[in-house]
């Protein structure tokens, strides 16, 4: 990885990673400052290094955005050198070969990858355990009690029915005791996992993930993998074959179940049944259609006829519609991309799409009439509900398209946890994704149900939720992307890329798309 490449690493390890790299190659000693924040864009990594003893460099800050490739370092001529691509790599800091500096420099360029590598190696020292325990190491029966934490970024509603189902759950299993920890957002959660993977001990017995944040731990045996315990005949899961083929897949690599599906969503189309209505309108159920009724709705009506929320979502899930996977084979210049991007870029240009922008979503422009129809989350149904507090009748369709990306997280079991928490933990998967509870969490969340069972049920459609009746065709093609390191880089900067060409439609498409497939080709390395 480039700059962005920080992914993974803790702030320690990476910290003694670049003093040992540094004080090896120069012989001197170093001071450096390590920060890792998050805004709107992903993570922000910065470094500075202090070297003294008269070093011939002084880099004074290093710094990136995950999504990003971009560097700037500060040479002891105080001469600014912003494109690092050319220069700088994470593994092998390159530096511009100034007055006479070459020698050491090179001698830097080879010590820094093996100083990371054993800063990694410290870290990680001592036979590794495996992912997958054997039957005789799985703990079938709790017989005293045990406690067990859970990481999770839920709040409101959200967090009061989890808390609804732990006291559930412990009422049921009076010897395991659950404790919520809530790390506030998801990039907090995000970064508190990632740091806190390079000291395993401190890691909770479970957590809530997307399954990209976990690639490194998967790698590092720190994830269980849990298909020993379903199949398990003492503590085989019921039906495992129920969850929703889509929500179950996204997060099994190599035959391993790493994770079971928790808070999941697919996005749907929310439209203005009531101007639908009125003006004759069919649901549009392909692209095309979708287009040509915004068309009509702003010819018609005067107001933009539609959007999606996520652009990272919406080029995605285009291209997977026309045969094209987001992965590193993805050349953002080709037809299919530009086709993608030309799309909602002529939508904008002729006043018939717009983008969410400073809104950040469009249920808020829905609600005020100000948009007809939009792609957005099932999980939205209350801000939608909220935000148009019934002004006009809301209708909800599935996806204007065949595939359809699932979203949402899963719940993940470390390694380090005790083969008694590990059972405890699982048992209290298994409580979550039953039948009932499943229905239970989505009447009070708006998440889908992630059994089939519970999807279909008429306990269910029968909720009241607009979203119940369509949601078992909504999620009848679900797709996600693939599992790979890197991906979590590259989905955040195609919302990036989209974003600078959509809200200023006089850019230049080709350089922009050009720069995203140099970008892509740093963050897939």
């Amino acid at each position: 990885h480039y700059g962005k490449g920080f992914i993974g690493l803790s702030a320690s390890t990476l910290e003694s990673a670049v003093q040992i790299g540094v004080c090896s190659a120069l012989s001197c000693d170093a001071e450096t400052d390590f920060n890792i924040e998050t805004d709107r864009r992903g993570i922000y990594y910065t470094f500075s290094l202090r070297l003294k003893k008269g070093s011939s460099i002084t880099v004074e800050k290093i710094s990136a955005y995950a999504s990003d490739r971009d560097f700037e370092y500060i040479d002891n001529d105080k001469n600014v050198v912003n494109d690092c691509y050319k220069y700088a790599v994470l593994r092998n800091i390159l530096y511009k070969d100034k007055k006479n500096k070459g020698e050491k420099i090179m001698k830097f360029k080879k010590i820094l990858p093996l100083a990371i590598s054993l800063s990694l190696m410290a870290g990680c020292s001592g036979k590794k355990q495996s992912a997958t325990p054997t039957n005789e190491e799985i703990v079938t029966e709790i017989k005293n009690p045990v406690e067990i934490t859970f990481w999770h970024a839920m709040n409101g509603d959200q967090e009061k029915s989890l808390q609804g189902l732990v006291d559930n759950f412990q009422k049921e299993n009076p010897n395991i005791k659950v404790i919520l920890q809530n790390q506030s957002s998801y990039p907090d959660l995000q970064q508190k996992i990632t740091a806190t993977t390079a000291s395993p001990k401190d890691l909770p017995t479970m957590t809530q993930a997307y399954p990209d944040w976990l690639l490194n731990a998967i790698d590092e045996n720190l994830v269980l993998d849990l298909k020993p315990y379903i199949e398990n005949e003492t503590l085989k899961f019921d039906n495992y074959d129920d969850i929703v083929k889509g929500f179950r897949e996204a997060s099994t690599l190599d035959g391993k179940i790493y994770g079971i599906p928790f808070n999941k969503s697919t996005e749907v189309l929310w439209y203005n049944k009531t101007l639908f209505d009125k003006l004759n309108l069919k649901v549009p159920k392909t692209y095309e259609e979708f287009k040509d009724v915004a068309k009509d709705i702003k010819e018609k009506a005067n107001i933009v006829g539609g959007g999606f929320d996520s652009l990272s979502n919406y080029y995605t899930t285009y291209l997977k519609n026309e045969g094209v996977t987001f992965d590193s084979k993805l050349d953002p210049t080709s037809d299919k991309s530009e086709k993608a991007v030309d799309y909602y870029l002529d939508g904008v240009e002729d006043g018939y799409f717009r983008i969410a922008g400073t809104d950040k979503y469009l249920s808020a422009p829905f609600g005020n009439e100000t948009i007809a129809m939009f792609v957005g989350s099932n999980a939205s149904e209350t801000f939608v509900k909220q935000g148009v507090n019934n002004k006009f009748e809301i209708g909800v369709a599935p996806y204007p398209a065949k595939e359809v990306m699932q979203q949402g997280t899963d719940l993940f079991v470390f390694n380090s946890a005790t083969a008694e928490q590990k059972t405890a933990a699982y048992e209290f998967l298994k409580f979550l994704t039953t039948k009932d509870n499943q229905i239970t969490w989505a009447t009070q969340t708006g998440y889908i149900p992630v059994r089939e069972s519970a999807i279909n049920s008429d306990e269910y459609k029968n909720t009241g939720s607009l979203i119940a009746p369509i949601i078992a065709d909504a999620t009848k093609n679900l797709f996600t992307n693939p599992l790979v390191k890197g991906m979590d880089s590259a989905y955040r900067e195609s919302n990036t890329v989209l974003e600078s060409i959509l809200s200023d439609t006089k850019v230049d498409v080709k350089i922009k798309l050009d720069e995203f497939k140099s970008t892509l080709m740093g963050i897939w390395e």
